[in-house]
C-alpha cells in the first residue's frame, strides 16, 4: 500500500491541532532539549515515514526533522544514515570526520563498501579532497552538455568552476561572459586568472571594448550587456561562438538593462545563426521562460531537486514586541516568549547575532545610516597591524572623515553602488579574511554575484525598488548565507548551518503596512507553486506585446536583420543612426530624426572649431540633441541639462574628470563647490532618490539642504556622489559625446580626457585593462619598469616582482590588493 500522506492532510487543522506531533514538533522548532525519549522516538520514526512519502514536500519536511533532532542533540546517527540514503555525502563525509569516533566505522564490509561509494563524489578542490552531494554531481555532468543549456542551481553548487571548464574545453572559440555589473568584471577576471590554463592560453582577457583589436584569436572577453554592444557596434563583422550569461535570471526584468541584454542576444545570433549560449542563475523555475522572442535555440534545462538546507524564518515585529518563527512546511506561526525587550531593530539585531552577519536594507543611505548607529553599541575590536593598515589606506584612498572608517573599528563594513568598486571588491575580501568583522549591511549589490561568508542575514527593508524583493531575488538574497564552503570547512565548519536563520524585522525602516507573515508565506511556503515574473517584453512568455514591438523596432534599427521583422522604419540620417547604434533612448530618434538633422546642420555651419571644452560640449549636447525635442517619459535625469544650474555643474564636473582627479581632491571640489551654493544662498543640492532627504517641488525625496550638513556629513555624500556622477556621464551623457566624436566634432586629445580622465597612451592602455585610474598613475610615476606595453594591441604584461617591490615599499594596501587581483 502506497504512502499517501500529503502536506495538505498535515496542515488540515482537525488532523494537527493539539496533537502530540505539534507539542513534539514545537519543541524541536523552539530547540526546547527536554524532549523526552518516548518523544524523540516518535520524532525519528514519523521522520522516516515522512522521508517515504509520494509527496516531495513532505520527504522535506521529514528530512528537517531529522535535521534539527541531530543538531539540536548532537546525535548525528540519525542524519549520517539519511543523508547517505539522500546521497547528501557532503554531509556523511563531515560527519564522519568531525563527530564519528574513529572506531565508529568498523572494518566490515558494509562499510568498506560505503566508504568506497562515497569516493565516487570525491573531487580535487584545489589540492584538497572536497566532496560533492549526489544534486551537485548530476548538474556537474549536465553542465558538460553540448549546446544551449541553463544552469538552474543554488550558490555553493560550483557555478564558477563550470564557467571555467566550459572555456578550457572551447579554447579555440569567441568566448564572452556577460556579468551583470562593472564591479563584477574584476572579480570575474581575477577568478579567470587563477585558471592556468586559461591564463596561459588567453593573451588578454577582454573587459572594455577598446581593448579588442580585429583579429585576435583565440578571444576571451567579460563584459556588461552595455560592454558588449558597444564592442559589437564598434565591429560589424565581429561575432561569438560561445556566450555565457552569468546572474541570467536578470533577463526576466522589466527595464532597460534586462532589454539590452535580450537584444545582444539577438544581435549575436544574426551574427552567427549557430552560436552557443549558456545561462548560469541561482533560480528559476522555468528555463523556458529564459527565451527571447525571435532567438531561435532550444534551452535545455536541469531540474535540481535537492535541498541539503532547511532555512529557518524568523519574523520580528519591533512595535509588538514579538518575534515569530514561520514554518514554510506546515504554513503555520510559532510565537516566541521574549526575555528582553528591544529598544530598536539594532538592539534586536545585536542580539541574535552571530559571528559573521548580513543586514539589508535597500537604500544606500539606510545602509551607512543603520551601519554608523551600530558602531558606537558595539564593543571596539583589537586594531592589529592588518587592521591598521585597512584604516589607513582607506583614509588615504578616499578621505580620513569616511564613515567606512569609523564603522571598522566596531567591526562593521558596508556595502552598496555608491562606494568605489575598489573599496567594495577591497570590501568584500576584508570582511572574508578577518574574523574581527562581523557585520557587513548592504542593498540589492549582494544580490550580483557577491561571495562572503555569513551565518545570518536580518532584512530591514525587503524591498528592491520599485518593489518588495520577489520569490525568486529572495530566494537568491538569502542563498548567500551558510555557503557550503563554510558549513562543510574541516576546521570551522558546523552542520547548524544547514539551518540557516533568516530575519524579518518590522520597524523603523519598513513600510507602515509592511506585513511580515504575508511576505513569507508568498515567497517561501513549501505548498505555493513559485511561478517566474517573465516581465520582459522581449521574452517569448511574456504578454507584453506593445513594448515587444517598440524594443523590437528600436534593435532592428540599431542592427538590421537581427530583430526578425520586416518592413521597419529605418532612420534617414547618419545623426539618426549613430543614435540608435549608440542606444539612445531618451526621445523617438524616428520622430525627432528631422530635427536632430537640422539641430546638427546649424551647429556645423556655425561652430567652425573642433569641441575641445566642457562648456562648448555641453552646449553642443543640449543643441543638437535637446532643441526642439520632447523627451520620453522617465528621463528625468538627462532632462536636468536643459537646465542652467545643472549644465553649469556637468561642465565643472567634467572638467574634474578631465583632470583624472584622485577621490581627496574632487571630494574638496565637491565641498567647495556646495560651499559656493551655501554662500549663494542657494543651498537645496539635486542628489537623487538613493541619497535625498527633502522633497521639492512635489517630487519625491531627491534633495538634500547642503547647510544642514556638518563637514564629515559632506564628505560622505561627496564619496557617493562621486560615484553616481561618474556613472551618468558614463551612461547617459557619454553615448552622446561618443556620436559626437563619430561624427567628427570633438578634438582627439580632449575626447582621450573626457572618456578616460587622461591623454597618456600607457595610462589609457592600464585603464582599458581593467585597472583603477588610481593605480594606472602610479604605475605610471614609479613602476613602468615592471610593465610591458604593446600600445597597438592595447595589451600590457607585468612583471610579478611588481608586488613584492610594491609591499617592500609599503605602498597602499588596497592599491597592492587591486594590482594583485589583475596579475
Amino acid at each position: 500500500m502506497s504512502n499517501d500522506i500529503t502536506l495538505r492532510k498535515v496542515r488540515l487543522e482537525k488532523n494537527i491541532q493539539d496533537s502530540f506531533f505539534l507539542d513534539v514538533y514545537g519543541k524541536l522548532i523552539y530547540r526546547d532539549t527536554s524532549l523526552t525519549e518516548e518523544q524523540k522516538f516518535y520524532l525519528l520514526k514519523l521522520a522516516l515515514y515522512f522521508l517515504n512519502s509520494e509527496d516531495v514536500n513532505i520527504q522535506r519536511l521529514g528530512y528537517r526533522i531529522i535535521l534539527m533532532y541531530s543538531n539540536l542533540f548532537g546525535d548525528y546517527n540519525p542524519l549520517y544514515d539519511v543523508a547517505l540514503n539522500l546521497e547528501y555525502i557532503p554531509i556523511t563525509k563531515f560527519i564522519e570526520n568531525k563527530h564519528f569516533l574513529s572506531d565508529h566505522l568498523l572494518e566490515s564490509f558494509s562499510n568498506l563498501y560505503l566508504s568506497a561509494f562515497q569516493e565516487n563524489f570525491k573531487i580535487d578542490g584545489d589540492g584538497k579532497d572536497l566532496y560533492r552531494s549526489k544534486g551537485q554531481m548530476s548538474l556537474n555532468s549536465f553542465s558538460n552538455t553540448d549546446g544551449n543549456i541553463a544552469i538552474v542551481a543554488p550558490t555553493s553548487y560550483g557555478k564558477s568552476e563550470m564557467i571555467f571548464r566550459k572555456i578550457v574545453v572551447n579554447l579555440d572559440k569567441k568566448i564572452c561572459i556577460l556579468v551583470p555589473s562593472k564591479a563584477l568584471l574584476a572579480q570575474t577576471k581575477k577568478a579567470l586568472l587563477k585558471n592556468e590554463t586559461i591564463k596561459n592560453h588567453f593573451k588578454k582577457i577582454i573587459t572594455h571594448p577598446d581593448m579588442f583589436k580585429s583579429g585576435i584569436h583565440p578571444f576571451l572577453a567579460v563584459l556588461t550587456q552595455e560592454r558588449l554592444q558597444i564592442l559589437l557596434r564598434k565591429n560589424k563583422e565581429l561575432y561569438m561562438d560561445l556566450v555565457l550569461v552569468d546572474e541570467a535570471h536578470n533577463l526576466l526584468e522589466d527595464e532597460s538593462r534586462a532589454h539590452l541584454l535580450a537584444q545582444v542576444l539577438l544581435i549575436l545570433q544574426k551574427r552567427k545563426s549557430d552560436y552557443t549560449v549558456n545561462f548560469f542563475t541561482p533560480f528559476l523555475v522555468e528555463v523556458k521562460n529564459l527565451n527571447v522572442f525571435n532567438h531561435k535555440i532550444e534551452i535545455k534545462g536541469n531540474p535540481l531537486d535537492e535541498n541539503m538546507k532547511v532555512e529557518r524564518y524568523y519574523a520580528y515585529d519591533n512595535e509588538l514586541k514579538k518575534m515569530f518563527l514561520y514554518d514554510q512546511f506546515l504554513d503555520r506561526i510559532f510565537e516566541y516568549h521574549m526575555d528582553n525587550s528591544f529598544d530598536t531593530d539594532i538592539d534586536f539585531i545585536l542580539h541574535h547575532k552571530s559571528a559573521k552577519n548580513i543586514i539589508y536594507l535597500n537604500r544606500p543611505v539606510h545602509a551607512e545610516e543603520v551601519a554608523m548607529k551600530m558602531a558606537p553599541l558595539q564593543p571596539r575590536i583589537i586594531l592589529t597591524p592588518q587592521i591598521q593598515k585597512v584604516i589607513e589606506s582607506i583614509s588615504e584612498l578616499i578621505s580620513p572623515s569616511y564613515n567606512l572608517i569609523e564603522c571598522i573599528k566596531s567591526g562593521i563594513v558596508y556595502h552598496h553602488g555608491g562606494i568605489p568598486d575598489i573599496i567594495r571588491l577591497y570590501i568584500e575580501d576584508i570582511f572574508s579574511k578577518y574574523p574581527e568583522f562581523n557585520f557587513i549591511v548592504t542593498t540589492s549589490t549582494l544580490l550580483e554575484g557577491v561571495n562572503i561568508p555569513a551565518e545570518k542575514i536580518f532584512l530591514l527593508t525587503p524591498v528592491k525598488t520599485p518593489g518588495y524583493l520577489s520569490a525568486s531575488q529572495f530566494k537568491n538574497l538569502i542563498g548567500r548565507v551558510c555557503r557550503f564552503r563554510e558549513v562543510f570547512s574541516i576546521e570551522s565548519g558546523d552542520l547548524r548551518m544547514l539551518e540557516p536563520e533568516i530575519y524579518l524585522i518590522k520597524g523603523h525602516y519598513s513600510r507602515e503596512d509592511f506585513a511580515l507573515m504575508s511576505f513569507y508565506k508568498e515567497r517561501v511556503n513549501s505548498s505555493k507553486k513559485i511561478e517566474d515574473s517573465v516581465d520582459n517584453p522581449l521574452l517569448t512568455n511574456s504578454s507584453n506585446e506593445t513594448d515587444r514591438q517598440k524594443n523590437l523596432e528600436y534593435l532592428e534599427n540599431m542592427e538590421p536583420g537581427s530583430s526578425g521583422l520586416v518592413d521597419v522604419v529605418q532612420p534617414e540620417s547618419i545623426i539618426g543612426r549613430l543614435c540608435f547604434e549608440n542606444n539612445v533612448s531618451d526621445f523617438n530618434i524616428i520622430k525627432n530624426e528631422s530635427i536632430l538633422s537640422s539641430n546638427l546642420t546649424v551647429f556645423t555651419t556655425t561652430h567652425n572649431e573642433m569641441i575641445k571644452t566642457p562648456k562648448a560640449l555641453l552646449s553642443a549636447i543640449g543643441s543638437i540633441f535637446f532643441f526642439g525635442i520632447t523627451l520620453a517619459n522617465n528621463t528625468d535625469n538627462i532632462a536636468r541639462l536643459q537646465e542652467e544650474k545643472t549644465k553649469n555643474f556637468y561642465e565643472m564636473f567634467i572638467a574634474w574628470r578631465m583632470k583624472g582627479s584622485p577621490y581627496p581632491l574632487m571630494i574638496n571640489n565637491f565641498l567647495h563647490y556646495w560651499k559656493g551654493r551655501e554662500e549663494e544662498r542657494d543651498p537645496i543640492i539635486y542628489v537623487g532618490s538613493k541619497w535625498g532627504d527633502e522633497v521639492r517641488d512635489g517630487h519625491k525625496k531627491l534633495f538634500v539642504n547642503i547647510s544642514q550638513k556638518n563637514e564629515t556629513q559632506r564628505v560622505n555624500l561627496a564619496i557617493a556622489k562621486i560615484k553616481e556622477e561618474q556613472e551618468f556621464v558614463d551612461f547617459n551623457i557619454m553615448k552622446y559625446i561618443e556620436i559626437l566624436n563619430e561624427l567628427g566634432l570633438i578634438d582627439d586629445d580632449f575626447y582621450d580626457q573626457v572618456k578616460y580622465g587622461t591623454s597618456d597612451k600607457k595610462v589609457i592602455c592600464m585603464l582599458k585593462n581593467g585597472l583603477s585610474m588610481e593605480l594606472a598613475k602610479l604605475f605610471k610615476e614609479k613602476y613602468l619598469s615592471f610593465v610591458t606595453f604593446d600600445l597597438e594591441q592595447d595589451t600590457l604584461q607585468f612583471n610579478l616582482d611588481i608586488i613584492n617591490k610594491m609591499k617592500e615599499v609599503e605602498e597602499n594596501e588596497i592599491l597592492i590588493f587591486e594590482a594583485m587581483s589583475n596579475l
